[in-house]
């Protein structure tokens, strides 16, 4: 971790302080070296600085392209060398960004649901897309799932956010896995398997109100592959 992001990451963890109680824990199952692709669930626009507040390695972002245009946030994700992603498109540039940066032993974070949804939607996770399962394949990286609860309410007056308020917020590191390839599907079928999968162990550590179309008693978790978020790139050539 060079001196930079060390002084960036203060400076995010400065920012958290301000405007939340954050707790973090699963830390200590991560492993020591990269490759290493994180998934998480996303609730709002400070979810990438709790998880990388406590992580003890520089951790890499793809973020959606407007972030870039925001203060404070957009600040913070040049500064942190982030990788802007155009939400609705399949980007495969900064895909294959990423999977290059993967490949050099890099640890990044992809949000596979590609949004979060708004205050006037019921809280919980939506279908993901692909995208994080096509990195794993290409890459051959570790996939830890992270479960966030809490980063709903910061700035979100929608959903009760004041300004003197510090809502508690939880980051749970899970267990570090390789993805499996399923034999005799095709390609594409083989992508949703990994993908769902990943979204199921995200949701394993969420309490139940948080995890969506992926709780236990839920009957859809289809997705729109053609929809926003991070969409299913083809292998690049």
């Amino acid at each position: 971790m060079g001196v930079g992001y060390r002084v960036l990451r203060a400076a995010a963890r400065f920012v958290l302080a301000l405007q939340m109680r954050l707790e973090v824990s699963g830390v200590e199952r991560l492993p020591r070296g990269g490759p290493v692709l994180f998934v998480s669930n996303h609730l709002g626009l400070t979810d990438q600085l709790a998880i990388g507040a406590r992580l003890p390695h520089e951790l890499r972002i793809l973020a959606k392209a407007e972030l870039f245009e925001w203060p404070i946030l957009g600040w913070l994700a040049r500064r942190g060398d982030a990788v802007p992603i155009r939400r609705g498109e399949a980007d495969r540039e900064a895909l294959r960004t990423v999977r290059d940066l993967l490949r050099d032993g890099a640890w990044v974070l992809v949000f596979p649901e590609g949004t979060y949804v708004d205050a006037d939607v019921p809280l919980g996770m939506i279908p993901v897309k692909t995208g994080a399962a096509w990195l794993a394949w290409n890459t051959g990286a570790s996939v830890v799932p992270v479960a966030l609860t809490g980063t709903e309410t910061v700035w979100s007056p929608g959903r009760g956010w004041r300004l003197w308020h510090r809502p508690r917020v939880r980051v749970i590191f899970g267990e570090p896995y390789v993805p499996v390839r399923p034999d005799g599907v095709p390609q594409k079928v083989a992508w949703r398997i990994v993908a769902d999968e990943m979204a199921r162990r995200i949701a394993a550590l969420l309490p139940e109100g948080y995890r969506g179309v992926y709780a236990p008693d839920a009957s859809d978790i289809s997705s729109d592959l053609s929809g926003g978020g991070t969409a299913v790139p083809q292998p690049a050539p």
